[in-house]
C-alpha cells in the first residue's frame, strides 16, 4: 500500500517580525517628514522676519552714563537684544506711531526696496560737543554753496559743496532766525542738469538726548514734509526709554 501523503504545511508569505519591520520604518518616515515640514515652517518664518522679532521683553542697555529699556522688537539687530554695557544700540520703528515690529506691521519692516514709513535711530554716546541744530551756524552754513531753495514745511535747502566731503548732499534747513534750526542732510542723485536734483536715498539727523546720548536716526526723503512731527515723537520716544 501506498503511504499516505500529508499537507505540506503554510509558512506565511509575511512572517509578524517583517511586518513589524515595516511598520517601524514607516512610523519613522512619517515622524521625519513631520518634523522636515515643522522645521521648515519654522525656518521659512526666520527667513521672512529676517531678523525682527515681534518679542516685547525690556533690555536695559548701558550707553556711557545713559539707561535705556528699551522692548526687544525695536532693537534691530539680535546681537544687541541683551541687558547690560553696549557701544550703541540699533533701533527702528514704524512711522506714525513709533511702533515696533510686530505681525501687525511686518510688511513695512519687511521692505526692501524703501524705507517707507520707517525711521532708523541709532543710539550711541556723544562724541561732538553739538548736535546737527548746534552745528549749522558755526560749520555747516559755511561749507553751502550758492542761494537757499524754497523746500517742504517751512525748510529751506542748501546745496552743500563736493570738495567739503559732503558729495551729492543737501542740507535742509528751517526757515528762521534761531541759532539753533532745525537742520538735516539728504543724499541725492546729481541728474546732470543745474540745479535738478533727484532724492537717491534718504535724510539723516543727529540730536542729543540723556547725560551724554547723540541719536542718529534717518528716514525717507518722502516723510520730509512731516519733519517737525518726527523730531518729535523720536525725542518723545527716545527719551521715555531712559531710566533717570
Amino acid at each position: 500500500m501506498p503511504e499516505p501523503t500529508t499537507a505540506p504545511d503554510h509558512v506565511p508569505l509575511l512572517s509578524p517580525r517583517f511586518v513589524w519591520k515595516i511598520t517601524a520604518v514607516v512610523a519613522i518616515m512619517c515622524l521625519v517628514t513631520l518634523a522636515i515640514a515643522a522645521t521648515g515652517r519654522m525656518v521659512g518664518k526666520n527667513i521672512s522676519r529676517a531678523g525682527n522679532t515681534a518679542e516685547t521683553t525690556l533690555y536695559e542697555i548701558v550707553i556711557g552714563n545713559d539707561v535705556l529699556s528699551l522692548p526687544a522688537n525695536v532693537i534691530r539687530f539680535q546681537s544687541q537684544r541683551v541687558s547690560g554695557v553696549q557701544n550703541a544700540v540699533d533701533t527702528y520703528f514704524s512711522w506714525p506711531g513709533m511702533h515696533g515690529y510686530s505681525e501687525a506691521t511686518r510688511d513695512i519692516f519687511n521692505q526692501t526696496r524703501s524705507a517707507d514709513g520707517l525711521i532708523f535711530a541709532r543710539i550711541a554716546q556723544a562724541t561732538m560737543s553739538r548736535d546737527m541744530s548746534g552745528r549749522f551756524t558755526p560749520i555747516y552754513k559755511r561749507l553751502t554753496d550758492g542761494v537757499p531753495v524754497a523746500g517742504p514745511s517751512g525748510l529751506d535747502s542748501f546745496r552743500l559743496r563736493s570738495g567739503a566731503g559732503y558729495a551729492n548732499e543737501l542740507m535742509y534747513v528751517e526757515r528762521s532766525f534761531s541759532e539753533q534750526p532745525y537742520a538735516i542732510r539728504c543724499l541725492v542723485e546729481d541728474s546732470g542738469t543745474e540745479p535738478d536734483f533727484n532724492t537717491r536715498t534718504g535724510c539723516q539727523r543727529d540730536i542729543a538726548i540723556g547725560e551724554d546720548l547723540s541719536v542718529t536716526y534717518r528716514f525717507s526723503i518722502d516723510l520730509l514734509p512731516h519733519w517737525r512731527e518726527i523730531e518729535r515723537d523720536v525725542r518723545n520716544r527716545l527719551e521715555s526709554a531712559l531710566i533717570r
